[in-house]
């Protein structure tokens, strides 16, 4: 099926621009400017500009590719444009949802929303309309990707996950450095040390899940963890608020028993 292209930002840098045959299936591509439109094609070398986004009714299938920041004006300007009964609008951006489609979506077309899941190539997460996620699986099927479904609902909760899984993850690893350092380590031993311990407890866990759990926390051992934290208090404050908090945390997570916010043993 031959597609449409809905544009802004870099195109070039999306996962669209890597469909094979793309000189061959996409067609119309439109933008806020038309300008704008001919440096996506320029970039992508497939397709042909157009200069409203009326030229994109008679395609069945209508990717939008730009930054979240940019999508409401993009769908604004389809709804007022296009017959959208009958059509597929799939979002092709990270940072928006399905929701941001809704416009579109009150007007009979079917919407979804594809992103590529961070640290991956082929590796993709979906939610929206039913019809409309078969589109984005044949897609990710040219790419030879994985498209994993996600409840629409639940959309905020699958980026709390990738929160977790780094930026929260780089800051515990940052106060994992941080304790080296002040215990006199060398930056280049601190460094390989952190590497090296959070890549065997990922390993652990991918074998074993919780059940991977180590370290004086696990096994109860609360005189071993005051006195971390009490040496902590002395120069990195932070770093021991921070200890005892995701202690509390750690427990309630892993070990299913009550957070009250002390440390002591069970």
């Amino acid at each position: 099926m031959t597609f449409a292209v809905a544009g802004g930002g870099r195109v070039s840098a999306s996962f669209v621009s890597r469909l094979p045959h793309l000189a061959a299936e996409l067609g119309p591509v439109a933008a806020q400017s038309y300008r704008l439109a001919s440096r996506i094609v320029n970039s992508i070398g497939a397709g042909h500009a157009v200069r409203e986004y009326a030229e994109l009714n008679d395609s069945p299938l209508i990717l939008i590719c730009a930054p979240s920041s940019v999508v409401a004006p993009i769908v604004s300007a389809l709804a007022d444009s296009i017959e959208c009964s009958g059509k597929t609008i799939l979002l092709c951006n990270d940072g928006a949802d399905s929701g941001y489609l809704a416009p579109l979506q009150l007007r009979g077309a079917s919407v979804a929303s594809i992103h590529l899941i961070p640290g991956f190539e082929k590796r993709f997460v979906g939610e929206g309309d039913r019809s409309a996620i078969r589109e984005a699986r044949k897609l990710v099927k040219k790419l030879g990707g994985r498209l994993e479904e996600i409840n629409t609902n639940k959309v905020a909760v699958y980026s709390a996950g990738l929160s977790f899984g780094i930026g929260l993850f780089t800051a515990l690893m940052e106060a994992s450095m941080q304790c080296f350092l002040d215990a006199g380590m060398s930056k280049a031993s601190a460094v390989k040390v952190v590497e090296t311990i959070f890549q065997s407890s990922l390993r652990a866990y991918v074998y074993a899940g919780k059940r991977s759990w180590s370290g004086p926390l696990a096994h109860g051992d609360s005189v071993a963890m005051e006195r971390e934290i009490e040496s902590l208090e002395a120069t990195k404050p932070l770093l021991a608020r921070h200890y005892r908090e995701t202690a509390a945390f750690a427990r309630e997570i892993l070990s299913g028993s009550n957070a009250n916010g002390n440390v002591t043993s069970s």
